[in-house]
Formats: C-alpha cells, structure tokens, sequence
C-alpha cells in the first residue's frame, strides 16, 4: 500500500504512541494524538493486538536528551 504524501506525518499532533511487537518485531510507531487522554486510549487499545508485548507513549515536544 502506497501512502499519498497528505496521508503521512503526525499533523502536528503532540503525542506518538509506539509497539513493541505489532504489526512487527521491535518498535513501530502506531499512532498520533493530540492530547494524553487520547494518546493512552490508543494505547491501551492497541496494548490488546495480537503480538504486542508493551506499548509507549512520547511526548514529540520533549527533549530527547531529557
């Protein structure tokens, strides 16, 4: 599947949420959300996928040495 160049990125969104183990091995970025309410119901839904072991969220605002 090819995405077109408007259907990629965050949008500016603040929240990324990652798995570890859906839809493959190792870390993926699974989604984005605009607030942390939002951001942990992403998470915990997709905490329940098939082969995801753990879920994150990070702040696209933070430092990344912090």
């Amino acid at each position: 599947m090819t995405l077109r160049p408007d259907q990629i990125s965050d949008k500016g969104q603040r929240w990324i949420i990652e798995a570890c183990g859906y839809p493959r091995a190792g870390w993926q970025v699974v989604g984005f959300a605009g607030d942390h309410p939002g951001a942990v119901q992403i998470s915990d839904a997709i905490a329940k996928a098939p082969g995801c072991t753990s879920t994150r969220i990070r702040d696209s605002k933070a430092s990344p040495c912090a």
